[in-house]
């Protein structure tokens, strides 16, 4: 049997980021039975400035009380946000080769936050609810733009653009079905102790990352990141819309 080839460019704050998404994306691909699935993971590192953007926009949006459009902060972010995509695709292109990109192609950017939800609803304040909109705004100009360039659907990745609270951690965490106690309204850092015993997640080995997270992401804690991390239901749904088979 011919094995399926699924190109997935990442953008992500660091490798353990990285790792998650990827578990993520596989499983909700093919229903974790990836034996006839060949996986070509893309690193774009250089065009990760999505979490400098961010902490700008919420800066300025705070200070002013105003998160959505017309307001200049959130005009900024949207632009950017544009030429993130823009700049991944580019390298996408480079990595796949001049016109190999295709609409079953996926360019997933990904950030933390960094800022802590005291619960779950709190995502639906207009503080956090506002980035996933200006998110999609920005992937909306995106393919406007390159449809103008002569671009036409079959040779466009799919692009998610995800912001999580405060980090990637909270996937981990929902998928491990802790109490809402040890995953919300606690620090980043304590999020991350919490799970894997450090905050320097650069001294974490591949064994010890798949024992303490990977291995937790599976078909079923799919319905627990679900049911308990608002800002994951529209990759969830994206994705799983899009498997091989």
């Amino acid at each position: 049997m011919v094995a399926i080839e699924r190109n997935i460019g990442i953008v992500g704050d660091g490798g353990t980021d990285r790792a998650i998404f990827k578990k993520l994306a596989e499983v909700l691909l093919s229903d974790n039975n990836s034996s006839n699935v060949k996986w070509n993971y893309f690193e774009l590192i250089r065009q990760h400035e999505l979490r400098t953007r961010v902490d700008e926009y919420w800066r300025k949006a705070t200070k002013a009380n105003q998160y959505y459009l017309p307001s200049p902060h959130a005009e900024q972010l949207q632009k950017d946000a544009v030429n993130i995509i823009s700049g991944a695709f580019t390298d996408f292109e480079v990595e796949l080769g001049i016109g190999n990109v295709s609409s079953k192609d996926i360019l997933l950017i990904t950030t933390d936050s960094e800022r802590t939800l005291s619960q779950p609803e709190d995502y639906f304040q207009d503080w956090a609810f506002s980035i996933s909109k200006l998110l999609m705004g920005a992937t909306d100009k995106f393919y406007s733009i390159k449809s103008k360039q002569g671009y036409t659907w079959e040779y466009l990745p799919l692009v998610i653009l995800i912001v999580t609270f405060p980090s990637t951690e909270i996937l981990v965490a929902a998928a491990k079905n802790l109490p809402n106690a040890k995953k919300y309204g606690i620090k980043p850092s304590d999020l991350k102790n919490s799970l894997y015993g450090t905050t320097n997640l650069s001294t974490i080995t591949e064994a010890e990352l798949k024992e303490k997270a990977l291995d937790f992401i599976t078909p079923d804690s799919i319905e627990l990141i679900y049911r308990d991390v608002p800002e994951s239901r529209i990759f969830i749904q994206t994705l799983s819309t899009a498997k091989s088979f």
